[in-house]
């Protein structure tokens, strides 16, 4: 059986050369980048105890497709984080987690939402686990798939927010 999950990127992985450190800072746009990351790791360990538990010689159903999907799709939004807290750290470096008051002034809510981003993620794992234990149980998981991606899809729409926030200062 083919894996489904050959050709993602790792997430967390950096096609840059600079270090994380250089790169993503070490204040709060390094913390909000890491917590994403980390969040999409559970998703993908959660997702592949799903498609292990759904792989027992037949195809995985249409729900834990959605749920597996998501992966794909959370895959997409790293580099979309990596390059805003790239942008966020390079014009608004924060050494700290607190936000100065000029640096307020010009990101507006962008913390904020990233922390969302995070949250939503992380949303989506706990709806994933949930798909997990009803197949386990022997029980229907679409309402759990349909969580997931919403879920997934909240987190995207907060990211494009922030990259508007970000356009809107006319950063680059």
């Amino acid at each position: 059986m083919k894996n489904i999950f050959s050709g993602l990127r790792k997430p967390g992985g950096s096609s840059s050369r600079k270090g994380p450190d250089q790169q993503f800072g070490t204040g709060l746009w390094r913390h909000n980048r890491d917590r994403f990351i980390r969040a999409v790791d559970r998703y993908y360990t959660t997702t592949v105890a799903i498609h292990e538990l759904s792989a027992d010689g037949r195809s995985p159903s249409a729900d834990a497709n959605t749920i597996i999907e998501g992966t794909k799709r959370l895959n997409d939004l790293v580099p979309v984080v990596d390059e805003i807290t790239a942008r966020l750290n390079t014009h608004h470096p924060v050494s700290g987690q607190v936000v100065p008051g000029h640096t307020r002034n010009a990101v507006g809510d962008t913390p904020e939402l990233l922390t969302k981003a995070s949250s939503k993620v992380a949303e989506a794992v706990l709806a994933a686990s949930m798909a997990r234990t009803e197949i386990i149980a022997g029980r229907q998981i679409g309402p759990s798939a349909t969580a997931t991606a919403r879920f997934i899809s909240d987190a995207a729409q907060l990211l494009e927010r922030v990259q508007e926030n970000l356009d809107g200062l006319g950063q680059s």
